[in-house]
């Protein structure tokens, strides 16, 4: 971390302000560039962990909170966030920091839904991996597990996601959400990622996005592909071994997209 550099960066996605940071490597640029897409909410640091990992090895991250999240302004929406995706990656290629010609996505959860969608229209990006991708955003909008996670957010950190102790804003998300996952699913937009490289990874302990459908979005993409099923992982990655060997796989194979 010593020679880490984390520089505050914000960008207007539909005349939002989306703010975040730029993780840098030391040494001198321009390095290879990847956008990391958080989850539903996703953690409130977005410059540790999996971030900080890629700079280890090389890479300059652009970290942010979607509309709607913690710092940036807005509601959330599946379709704002998909716009937001794509100004992100333009906020990247853009910057000095990055070589303009090579950029990869790292998502996860959620963010793995919005990626899907957002790089199904846009080819821009070079490398996509997606960490326990909520496989089909209608299934996930409908389902009765999105009641009491909302209730427990409003509850126990009201900041993570605007509005949301508010129940008329709430019943608002709540609705676009179903809307928006009748327009934009994952299952539909998967087979547009190829040819550009795809890495799936998920744990066989993740009881929120059950592995089965995790299959079925990936018999569903295009080659090439990768599947990587890390053993005793849950959803949050609570287990420290499974938790690096999720980060390893990743940055390793970030690594060998951009070195081929």
């Amino acid at each position: 971390m010593a020679d880490m550099e984390i520089l505050p960066t914000e960008f207007t996605s539909e005349g939002e302000t989306i703010r975040g940071n730029f993780v840098v490597p030391p040494g001198d640029g321009p390095f290879p560039g990847i956008c990391k897409f958080h989850g539903l909410p996703g953690g409130p640091d977005q410059v540790g962990g999996f971030a900080l990992a890629l700079a280890e090895a090389g890479f300059v991250v652009l970290t942010f909170d979607f509309r709607g999240f913690r710092q940036s302004d807005g509601l959330f929406t599946l379709a704002g966030q998909i716009k937001d995706a794509k100004v992100a990656l333009t906020h990247l290629l853009e910057s000095d920091l990055t070589v303009d010609s090579w950029s990869g996505i790292y998502a996860a959860s959620w963010g793995a839904a919005v990626a899907i969608c957002a790089l199904a229209e846009d080819t821009r990006s070079t490398a996509l991996c997606l960490r326990a991708p909520i496989f089909d955003t209608l299934w996930f909008a409908e389902s009765p597990m999105i009641r009491p996670a909302v209730d427990s957010i409003a509850e126990t950190d009201p900041t993570q996601i605007r509005g949301i102790n508010d129940p008329e804003t709430q019943k608002e998300i709540l609705r676009r959400m179903v809307e928006d996952a009748k327009v934009h699913n994952p299952m539909n937009e998967i087979s547009k990622i190829s040819p550009r490289p795809l890495l799936i990874v998920h744990g066989t302990d993740d009881v929120g996005v059950p592995l089965a459908g995790v299959k079925r979005l990936y018999e569903l993409a295009g080659e090439p592909k990768e599947l990587v099923i890390v053993e005793g992982a849950d959803h949050n990655l609570s287990d420290p071994r499974a938790y690096e060997i999720t980060m390893s796989t990743g940055v390793e194979w970030f690594t060998k997209q951009w070195l081929s």
